[in-house]
């Protein structure tokens, strides 16, 4: 539940932005900058993620708070095809990007993405960007998966606008950046990468 004070201040700066400008967002121009795993020698792994794109179209509008204006993410589809494929790049030594599974590299594991939304909120009075998605890895001819991760990341790149501009750009980016972190970390954890490396047994 949001204080008093954050409703004050989301109410204050929802009507100084009521008849101004919510920047748009260029998904495929973003440069999220997180730290990533430093492995000796990335295990020798293929990933083909997949996703819908009924599910993510190219324009996708931002989810916002009551009162602000409404904004559009452009170019929506790089979050994964770009910036997701990045970021597993740390941690395996190949990855691709299909929007069917029968299009994945023979013996890749499959790595789907649900994507949920991308926003913007108020956290600690300052608005921030927020990213809900869920990633499940399942090895080639299995039907459970080996590995779920899902979570609605609030961003950590305030804003306040200024003039009656807010640019939403460095908002969607912290989103992607504390997201990735939150996954690459928890993936490491796991050892995910070493999991899915080792030779399956199928007796």
């Amino acid at each position: 539940m949001r204080s008093s004070l954050q409703l004050a201040f989301l109410a204050a700066l929802g009507s100084s932005l009521a008849c101004a400008h919510l920047g748009p967002v260029q998904a495929d121009e973003l440069h999220p900058r997180y730290a990533r795993p430093v492995l000796a020698a990335l295990p020798d792994t293929s990933v083909a993620i997949i996703y819908d794109p009924r599910e993510l179209p190219d324009d996708v509008r931002l989810t916002v708070p009551s009162g602000f204006p409404t904004s559009t993410v452009h170019h929506a589809r790089a979050l994964v095809t770009k910036h997701l494929r990045e970021a597993l790049e740390a941690v395996f030594e190949r990855v691709v990007v299909v929007e069917d599974p029968s299009l994945a590299p023979a013996g890749a594991t499959l790595a789907t993405v649900h994507f949920v939304e991308v926003g913007v909120t108020v956290s600690s009075n300052m608005v921030v960007g927020t990213l809900e998605w869920s990633v499940s890895l399942r090895r080639a001819g299995d039907s459970q998966a080996i590995y779920s991760w899902a979570e609605r990341t609030v961003g950590t790149r305030g804003g306040y606008g200024r003039g009656g501009y807010l640019d939403a750009g460095p908002l969607v980016q912290g989103a992607l950046e504390a997201s990735f972190r939150a996954l690459l970390k928890d993936m490491q954890a796991h050892d995910l990468a070493h999991q899915l490396a080792a030779p399956v047994s199928r007796g």
